[in-house]
């Protein structure tokens, strides 16, 4: 009941915030929602966050104010991506799995091993294919999409059963997974229990037992310090993990040209910055030296990880196609195009 009041409360103080700037004309405010911790040197969130609401105000002189909800106070991601679609706030970086009830094609993204290298990454989701499939987002749920943010790189897997070095490893060990029937699907085809857990109790979830794993990039795994309850962690890169930064459609069309390019700026100069502060957090000593502290961190081989994609990949595809359709085919084959064409373009590029 407390926690039903506290919402209805925050709700209301959205509501009237949004109808005293529409009343009164001086000033338009840029509700920004995120799942991270307030942390910008290390919740890559809240850097992209701080970054957009710097270069916003400042190059619109004041008159658009961005006011920033960190860690899910304004609700768990469902709720704010409601909050959205109804314009209560004007944008939200997304997860995965908090835009996968919204828009299902979202898994097609989760193909395993599909991409290998940041420079694929950013070629495929800053290009065209990003391009059209932000569109097809935006046909289905009226939020536009203004970057393809990273949330941390490449997932890694971690738990406290025994080390992962082969597929036979995962078997029986329960993982936290978003609610997201792709990544359920991924962890069920390597012989492995997956249980979906909100972001918010994932640390007490691997601390009690509920999970014995899960997976994330680096970045979700430093800040949220799950190196303190997981004892091993493989280096499988099997997933490249990104966030959506979303604004509601309506709102942003009604804006100026010139305000409107002034978002879209910022938004891109953010996910740069974004983007290196995972590298540099990666590198530096709380990074990966302090996982190398706190868990054994294993590298596979390329013949090791050949074997986990000649498991996992196929459950994948057959997933897409049973559950996605022909749509889902459709985008997936686009997707694995794009990569493919990625590859070649870094072939040719010379210095």
């Amino acid at each position: 009941m407390k926690k039903i009041l506290i919402s209805s409360i925050l709700l209301f103080i959205l509501v009237l915030s949004f109808s005293v700037t529409g009343l009164s004309g001086e000033k338009l405010v840029f509700k920004l929602a995120h799942t991270d911790p307030p942390n910008p040197f290390q919740a890559v969130d809240q850097a992209i966050s701080i970054v957009f609401k710097n270069l916003v105000e400042t190059k619109t002189n004041g008159n658009i104010e961005v006011k920033i909800y960190p860690a899910n106070i304004l609700g768990k991601e469902r709720e704010s991506m409601e909050l959205l679609q109804n314009n209560m706030i004007q944008g939200y970086i997304a997860t995965n799995g908090g835009l996968a009830p919204f828009f299902p094609l979202i898994g097609i993204l989760d193909i395993p091993f599909a991409i290998s290298d940041y420079n694929i990454a950013y070629k495929v989701f800053d290009g065209k294919f990003g391009k059209d499939f932000a569109e097809e987002l935006q046909k289905k749920t009226g939020l536009k999409t203004i970057a393809i943010t990273e949330i941390g790189g490449f997932y890694q897997i971690t738990n406290n059963i025994r080390p992962v070095k082969s597929p036979e490893d995962l078997k029986n060990i329960k993982f936290r997974t978003m609610t997201m029937p792709s990544h359920i699907n991924f962890f069920e085809s390597l012989g492995a229990s997956a249980v979906p857990v909100s972001w918010a109790e994932v640390y007490t979830s691997l601390q009690t037992g509920v999970v014995e794993g899960q997976h994330n990039p680096l970045n979700p795994i430093i800040s949220a310090g799950l190196y303190e309850v997981q004892k091993y962690m493989t280096m499988t890169n099997h997933l490249y993990g990104i966030h959506w930064f979303l604004v509601n459609a309506q709102w942003f069309n009604k804006l100026s040209e010139e305000y409107q390019e002034i978002i879209k700026e910022a938004a891109k100069i953010a996910n740069m910055a974004g983007r290196g502060l995972n590298r540099i957090v990666d590198s530096s000593e709380n990074g990966i030296p302090l996982l190398r502290e706190n868990m054994e961190v294993y590298n596979p081989t390329a013949e090791e990880l050949a074997a986990f994609a000649q498991v996992a990949v196929p459950p994948a595809k057959e997933f897409i196609k049973n559950e996605l359709g022909e749509r889902g085919e459709y985008w997936a084959n686009r997707y694995l195009e794009a990569i493919e064409k990625a590859k070649e373009e870094l072939a040719k590029e010379t210095w």
